[in-house]
Parts: structure tokens; C-alpha cells; sequence
């Protein structure tokens, strides 16, 4: 203890050990200061700066980088990258390079960083692409303010020429835009009465309706059922009535044995705003539920409460397709989830001999002589344009139509 005693005194009265505890103590002052400056520099940073991430699976990405473009944020960017313009349709080409980007806009500080991720891919097949991330930082800004910037871009991109509807379509857990596609006229779509136009009416008011709804206390959303044979232009009709209400479409499978029920829950809650929702060959459910060996993919029951479950979009029209009704559960077609139903089925020769006319609209002669052809026979318009095409060099061979009244001579 004595030996200690002595040890310890020597230490104390010796210069050199001295200055290393106070040396030592300083280290730990130092420390300490830097750790709570830098706590206090963090806290002072989240108070000052605002930030909003986004990656390339939202179509809030493309947007924004058309806002930028708008207003030339970064024209004066020394470090670009070429860009998939299969995704970033409606911009220049390309994109600030991978890193970060500076930028003043309404007298704010701003900071861009774009992440690219080789190894995370998204999309499937040969539509993958790397994983891109943004982060976008503004000084003395609100989150509202990068939001704006976001609905700015949409409304911008809206504003542009546009071909025709967009089309979105589930990739896996997302939704993926594939771009524009062609529109449609609403009277392209050929049926023998006005059931169409009583359609495109009837989705007109529930657009408008969403008071309406409110006031009566029933959820905003609206669905339709189309049925008929193959050809007779379910699909098309989608696309007509996408391009008459400028609506975009997103379009998904129910059928697809990797989709769950609850993938199929958040595409439904998550889809592009005012999107048309369609489900094409809705019955595909009920053949694999039917099916013995594939029990995987999405349930009735999950089907059913992602059309009105709770978590439920408002605000959005869905139509369901199929060319056998007789095989759908009343549970799926009954009010409140298919509200309006409408055949679409063969049509008679006067109006197979409208689309003649849309062919050869100088050759009036000839259409009567195809409507006389086709009187006493009923086609689906998917057979009337196909036999059109074929002769479209030919108009008088048309009018014959041998190809589809064989003993018309």
C-alpha cells in the first residue's frame, strides 16, 4: 500500500505525466463538445432544411424532373446523364449526372443528390432498369413547397401534347408508366343503340359527383362491368372513354399467380389518381380458383375487399371485362361493386357498314352494297375491320364481303 502511496505521488509531482492527463482531459472535453455540436448542428439542420426522397417507381420522379426542366433549375449543371426516355418521356433526354447538384430557386437554397443503383434493378424483362433515387433539400422550406413543385410538373406534363391516355400497368409492387397510348374517338367503338353513350354519361356525373356522394354518406367510387364476346370491343371501349374523360388508365392482372391479395389490396388503394382502374378478364380468377393445381394468387375474398375494403381509393371508376358473365359470383357483379353492366355484342349490317364507310368514305355506292351483303347476319366488329384491312387496296372486294358471307355471290 505504501509502494502505491509512493507510486502515485511520483506520478503526480512529474511533469510528463501531468501535461498526459491534461492532455487526455482536454481529449475528452474536445469530445464531448464536438459530440453535443454536432447533436445541436443536427438539430439545428432538421429545424432549417426540409427534404423529400423519391425514387423512379413513382411517377412523381418524372415529374419533378419536368418541373426542373420547366423552369431551368439546373441549366447551369456542368454533369448530365443520359436518360430511358421510355419513363422520362416528355423531357429533354437526360438528367443530372449521379451526385450532388446546387441550385437557387424563389431565393431558396436548394440541394439535389441522384443516387443510381446499379444492383437494384426494377421493372421485369427487358424493361429493367437501375434503381434511381433523389433526394431533394430545401433551406428554410416546407415539405408543401417540394410537393407543389411535384403537382407543378403533373400539371406541366398534362399541359403537353399528348397522344393519347397514359397507361400504367402493375409491375410487381408498383405501378410502372409505359407512356402514352393512341386516342381513341368514342364513336369508333361500334354498337347498334346509344348503351355507350349512356356509359360516358353516366361516368361524366360520377367525376362531378364527389359532393354527392358526401352528403349521402356512400363511398366515392363507381364500377362497371362490360360483357360479350371475344372482338366486340371491351377493350377498345376502356380506351375510348380513357381518351373522351382525359383519364389515364392503369390496368392490372388478377390472374398472374405471383400477385397476392395483398398486392392486389395496395394497387388498388395506391393507383395513379383519377386513373380508370381496369381488370380485364376478370374471370381468370375464377379458373384458377376452379384449378387444383395452382392455389397461388390472389383470393376471392381479397379480390372483393380490395374493390370496396376499407382501404378503398375514392374518387375512382372501375370497370371489370369478360367474355362469360353467366361464370361471375353474383358477390363481385352486384351494386356497389359493379354498378352498371353493358353487353357489347355482335352488331347488325347497318352499323358493320359504318366502319365501311370510315375506310372508303368516297365509295357510298359500295357501303350499300356491303350493307345488302350483310342484312339477315350479325358480326363482331373485331371481324368486320379484320376483313377490311385485308382489302383495304380493294373496295369493291370489300363490299362483295365473300370472306364473311361465304354464299353471298
Amino acid at each position: 500500500m505504501d509502494l502505491l502511496t509512493t507510486i502515485l505521488t511520483s506520478a503526480v509531482q512529474s511533469d510528463f505525466f501531468a501535461g498526459g492527463l491534461a492532455l487526455g482531459a482536454f481529449g475528452i472535453v474536445l469530445a464531448v463538445l464536438r459530440l453535443c455540436s454536432g447533436a445541436l448542428y443536427g438539430a439545428v439542420m432538421r429545424r432549417l432544411w426540409v427534404s423529400l426522397t423519391l425514387d423512379n417507381r413513382s411517377t412523381s420522379y418524372r415529374h419533378f424532373y419536368i418541373w426542373m426542366e420547366h423552369n431551368d433549375v439546373l441549366a447551369r449543371s456542368r454533369h448530365v446523364r443520359m436518360t430511358d426516355d421510355r419513363w422520362a418521356s416528355g423531357t429533354k433526354g437526360y438528367a443530372p449526372a449521379p451526385g450532388r447538384h446546387w441550385f437557387v430557386y424563389e431565393g431558396r437554397i436548394c440541394r439535389l443528390d441522384r443516387d443510381i443503383s446499379e444492383k437494384s434493378k426494377i421493372g421485369g424483362g427487358y424493361d429493367q432498369r437501375p434503381m434511381e433515387t433523389l433526394h431533394i433539400t430545401v433551406l428554410f422550406g416546407h415539405v408543401r413547397t417540394v410537393l407543389r413543385w411535384i403537382e407543378d410538373g403533373c400539371e406541366i406534363a398534362g399541359a403537353k401534347d399528348r397522344i393519347g391516355p397514359g397507361l400504367h400497368i402493375l409491375k410487381g409492387d408498383y405501378w410502372d408508366s409505359l407512356g402514352d397510348v393512341p386516342r381513341r374517338r368514342i364513336d369508333t367503338v361500334l354498337v347498334d343503340d346509344d348503351r355507350i353513350d349512356r356509359v360516358l354519361e353516366d361516368m361524366r356525373w360520377f367525376y362531378a359527383a364527389r359532393d354527392w356522394y358526401a352528403d349521402r354518406g356512400v363511398p366515392w367510387r363507381r364500377g362497371y362491368l362490360f360483357h360479350g364476346p371475344p372482338g366486340t370491343g371491351k377493350s377498345s371501349l376502356i380506351r375510348a372513354l380513357a381518351s373522351e374523360l382525359s383519364r389515364d388508365i392503369a390496368t392490372l392482372d388478377v390472374g398472374r399467380p405471383t400477385l397476392s391479395d395483398d398486392d392486389l389490396r395496395d394497387a388498388m388503394a395506391f393507383a395513379p389518381k383519377g386513373s380508370l382502374i381496369a381488370i380485364e378478364d376478370v374471370d381468370a380468377i375464377f379458373r384458377q380458383r376452379d384449378s387444383a393445381q395452382n392455389r397461388s394468387g390472389v383470393s376471392f375474398s381479397g379480390l372483393l375487399n380490395a374493390i370496396d375494403g376499407v382501404a378503398a381509393q375514392e374518387g375512382r371508376a372501375l370497370i371489370m371485362t369478360t367474355n362469360h358473365k353467366e361464370k361471375l359470383d353474383p358477390a363481385l357483379i352486384r351494386p356497389g361493386r359493379a354498378d352498371v353492366h353493358m353487353e357489347l355484342g355482335l352488331v347488325n349490317a347497318a352499323t358493320a357498314t359504318r366502319l365501311f364507310d370510315r375506310f372508303f368514305p368516297d365509295e357510298a355506292p359500295l357501303g350499300r352494297q356491303f350493307q345488302d351483303r350483310l342484312q339477315g347476319h350479325r358480326f363482331s366488329p373485331a371481324e368486320i375491320q379484320g376483313w377490311l384491312l385485308a382489302n383495304s387496296a380493294d373496295p369493291r372486294a370489300a363490299a362483295r364481303a365473300c370472306g364473311l358471307v361465304p354464299l353471298a355471290s
